[in-house]
């Protein structure tokens, strides 16, 4: 193979690989498994153990909310930062617990045992008394 057709091979082959990269995957493109926006109705029977001070529920398996005291819901994203396991809320603590691993999360998401050494995300709740319903929004 002579120079000229080696550069020529190899400069296709170049314009092949940059042309495929720069493809748009528009259905590549996901949305932030973080950002937020829901709202649940409270007499929903999915939820209606949020009616009561220390009980939780994880909601489509993308939010873990707390009734952690009257009027006042916390929620955090649902998985521990170590390895991914569904959290669940411990009322006399306080804190989101990993049955897994015993990693602990107060109620803004720090960790106060590991192993994780990664915060949870914090979503904020508004709770509106009048529809009987929380907003969730992150």
């Amino acid at each position: 193979m002579n120079r000229k057709v080696f550069f020529q091979t190899a400069l296709a082959g170049i314009g092949v690989i940059c042309a495929v990269g720069c493809e748009s995957k528009a259905d590549d493109m996901t949305p932030d498994s973080d950002v937020l926006d829901l709202t649940i109705q409270l007499d929903d029977a999915r939820y209606k153990d949020l009616v009561k001070q220390g009980f939780y529920v994880v909601v489509e398996n993308r939010v873990v909310v707390a009734h952690v005291q009257p009027s006042q819901y916390v929620a955090v994203s649902p998985k521990c930062t170590h390895e991914g396991t569904t959290l669940a809320y411990n009322a006399a603590s306080k804190t989101f617990v990993c049955s897994l691993d015993q990693s602990r999360y107060d109620l803004t998401g720090k960790v106060v045992n590991g192993p994780a050494t990664k915060p949870l995300t914090v979503y904020s709740v508004a709770n509106d008394e009048k529809s009987n319903s929380l907003r969730i929004k992150g």
